[in-house]
């Protein structure tokens, strides 16, 4: 988890370059609509570019091609969010506890997790869009920290707040924790996805073509994690061994 965290916003950040490259005029826009707020090229006829509503379970789909497996089927753009205290953090940081909030009321947290402490140190924010533009996705990448050193990194949706996916270090209430299945199946039961058991800790979104996820506790450290795990199309129930 910690190797894909420490590549994944990089692969981003390298593809920002080659996308201005090779996008298209319909895609750039797009982009430049959901990143920044303003178009910075002229807008298209609107039957020149069809963008319809990604569900869900397409976000996170294009959230694990970019990270997983970062290619050119879909494009990446990222920037910093304001750092906390400065002019438009307010926006980010609202969606960080709302966020929290969900994790709360699906008792992915536990109940005793100090919110009242916790305080949004800031994040960034990208925007993965489907080659052929018909599908897009605003992800927010955010971090807290409480005064008991809970430690939160959440991957956001950043239409609904819904976090997608979760790292957090609970050194508070590490003995409150659920386990690795009950936090799995909570956290997924909370997103509304429809999702089919492959072991233990394993369930594969039944709305996309073999993406898994995996839930993992780790009692000692107080660590908690809900990940995709990847795209296997053709799995029997695991992914392939490494």
């Amino acid at each position: 988890m910690k190797r894909a965290k420490a590549w994944a916003l990089p692969a981003v950040t390298g593809l920002v370059v080659l996308s201005a490259l090779v996008l298209p005029p319909q895609i750039s826009a797009l982009r430049d609509r959901q990143t920044l707020g303003t178009i910075h090229k002229e807008l298209l006829a609107q039957e020149e570019l069809t963008i319809r509503e990604a569900t869900l379970a397409e976000k996170v789909t294009l959230l694990v091609r970019a990270t997983r497996y970062p290619d050119l089927d879909v494009y990446s753009t990222t920037q910093s969010l304001p750092a906390p205290g400065e002019t438009d953090a307010a926006q980010s940081e609202e969606l960080f506890f709302q966020s929290v909030d969900f994790l709360l009321a699906w008792d992915v947290l536990p109940q005793d997790f100090d919110r009242d402490s916790l305080e949004y140190q800031g994040g960034s924010r990208a925007v993965y869009v489907q080659s052929d533009g018909s599908l897009s996705a605003g992800i927010l990448y955010l971090q807290g920290r409480t005064a008991g050193r809970d430690d939160l990194w959440l991957v956001v949706d950043q239409e609904t707040g819904l976090p997608l996916w979760i790292d957090c270090t609970l050194r508070s209430v590490r003995d409150s924790l659920p386990s690795s299945a009950v936090l799995g199946q909570r956290f997924l039961e909370g997103l509304g996805l429809e999702t089919q058991l492959r072991s233990d800790a394993v369930w594969a979104l039944t709305q996309t073509d073999g993406l898994l996820y995996t839930a993992r506790t780790e009692s000692d450290s107080g660590r908690i994690s809900v990940e995709p795990l990847g795209i296997f199309p053709n799995d029997s129930g695991s992914p392939p061994a490494q």
